[in-house]
């Protein structure tokens, strides 16, 4: 039994979808969490500070979660692509474009790098706030 191929806009659709998805999640924790730190910075009280920030690290956790199960499938979504279509002209035109391996993207700095560097911070913060109340 032969495996039945997607058409090539059923691929380019699925990771558009998984894009518009990991940007959403993005805002919308980019959102809470400008909201968390700005609570931390206006207030004086450092076991509020404490509990924000505990608050913070489970926030980014979940979005560091949700956020590379989106990469994942982008990723592998675009490898079975270009698997599948590697003559398509306009793909291998971006892929010479982008950084090696052709799946690399900027939704690779959204999904790694930023919530890495926020939980970093929340983890500073909730180190320092801990010291202060001791």
């Amino acid at each position: 039994m032969s495996e039945h191929i997607p058409e090539a806009s059923e691929f380019r659709q699925r990771i558009m979808r998984e894009d518009d998805l990991l940007h959403t999640r993005t805002i919308v924790f980019l959102v809470t969490n400008g909201l968390l730190m700005t609570a931390v910075g206006i207030s004086d009280d450092f076991a509020f500070r404490l509990v924000i920030s505990i608050l913070g690290i489970m926030v980014t956790i979940s979005w560091m979660i949700l956020s590379w199960q989106n990469w994942n499938v982008i990723k592998q979504l675009t490898i079975e692509y270009r698997k599948h279509y590697s003559e398509n002209h306009i793909e291998n035109v971006v892929q010479k474009a982008m950084l090696k391996p052709g799946w690399k993207r900027p939704t690779d700095l959204i999904a790694k790098p930023i919530p890495i560097m926020f939980l970093i911070t929340w983890i500073a913060l909730l180190l320092i706030h801990s010291l202060k109340l001791l």
